[in-house]
């Protein structure tokens, strides 16, 4: 089956992250700074050092970020190119209340609750907005299925054969179907039905195509249909040809200090760590049987050791008791699929005894 075009919807929690590092200045402002004076009635100017995160939402990316002191001033943080929001507030000393709001263009689409700071002089405060996302989460649209697909292998000239498709929408829209064929000289009795006859005048071979779209996304099959003289004393056969590759393996063999692994495709087989007997080795075994049945498969080893077949998951899993003398051991996998051709494949491993201290 083939996809048509696709959409892309991201969902957020978005919880935008306003970390506000409020930075008292009293003692240390030039001549002539506003903050110098301070207020009239001689309390002492902070500033609200403010910077946001912004995330993608439903809505769209953050354009615009203001951040509210209320009953009090409101300042729009500047948008940086790395798509962060910063600026300052100049605040008075003592206790506040900050609210953020994050817009899409004019479109309100995230606020915060009131977080209190408190300014005191000599001091640094840290305050976070979590800006939340106001907007209610969807999922993402989904293509349609195709449940079934009917159509004759063949048919003879001007005959009409019969062809059917249905399909199911998992998000409830409706269905609409196109049928079209590359035979510029075959016809369609309802090329957008669910059922249709496709008729051709000459003898030939077409490729039919259908779609089945949710108006946004789409599903498609094809197929061929061979027409014949009426006539015509000669039949044809589709021939569907596989070939048919003995098993491709993976094994892997895992032991507390190192590990290695050898595959069919590679050229050299021998593991270049070696192993401390006595100890337990794993081995794993993953055979590909590519358009075969699985079969048997069989792991033996060259050296005298002890074999446990433990189970299987992605791979066929064993246990590998190696012998406690020193030895030159071939761990070999045997696979044969449901045609009867054989793969082979062994590991070579040098085990070495455990050296007394």
């Amino acid at each position: 089956m083939a996809i048509g075009k696709t959409r892309t919807s991201v969902l957020s929690a978005m919880g935008l992250v306003l970390c506000a590092a409020l930075l008292p200045v009293s003692g240390c402002a030039q001549h002539d700074d506003p903050l110098d004076a301070g207020e009239a009635d001689g309390s002492r100017l902070g500033i609200a050092r403010l910077s946001v995160q912004a995330a993608p939402t439903t809505a769209g990316d953050i354009t615009r970020v203001t951040v509210t002191v209320l009953s009090g001033p409101e300042a729009e943080l500047a948008h940086d190119p790395d798509g962060n929001f910063s600026g300052t507030l100049l605040l008075p000393e003592g206790s506040h209340q900050l609210v953020g709001n994050a817009f899409v263009g004019d479109q309100l689409v995230g606020t915060s609750a009131p977080v209190s700071v408190e300014i005191q002089g000599g001091a640094a405060t840290q305050a976070v907005l979590r800006i939340l996302d106001l907007a209610e989460a969807h999922d993402i649209e989904h293509s349609p299925i195709v449940l079934g697909l009917t159509y004759p292998l063949s048919t003879v000239v001007n005959q009409p054969a019969q062809l059917s498709i249905s399909a199911v929408d998992l998000d409830d829209d409706a269905l609409a179907v196109e049928w079209t064929s590359d035979c510029a000289d075959g016809v369609f009795s309802a090329p957008t039905a669910f059922v249709t006859d496709f008729t051709k005048p000459a003898a030939g071979t077409c490729e039919v195509s259908v779609s089945v779209t949710d108006g946004e996304l789409s599903a498609s099959e094809t197929f061929s249909i061979m027409i014949f003289e009426e006539s015509q004393a000669q039949g044809a056969v589709i021939i569907d040809g596989r070939f048919i590759a003995r098993p491709v393996m993976r094994l892997t063999l895992q032991w507390p200090d190192a590990s290695c692994f050898v595959n069919s495709y590679l050229a050299d087989g021998t593991c270049q760590e070696p192993i401390t007997a006595p100890g337990r080795v794993e081995l794993l075994l993953r055979v590909e049987w590519g358009d075969s049945s699985p079969g048997l498969v069989e792991v033996t080893d060259s050296c005298g050791g002890a074999i446990t077949y433990t189970g299987l998951s992605y791979y066929h899993m064993y246990d590998w008791q190696p012998p406690t003398a020193q030895a030159a051991c071939s761990i070999t996998a045997r696979s044969t699929n449901g045609d009867g051709l054989s793969g082979l494949l062994s590991a070579a491993v040098l085990v070495s005894p455990e050296q007394a201290e």
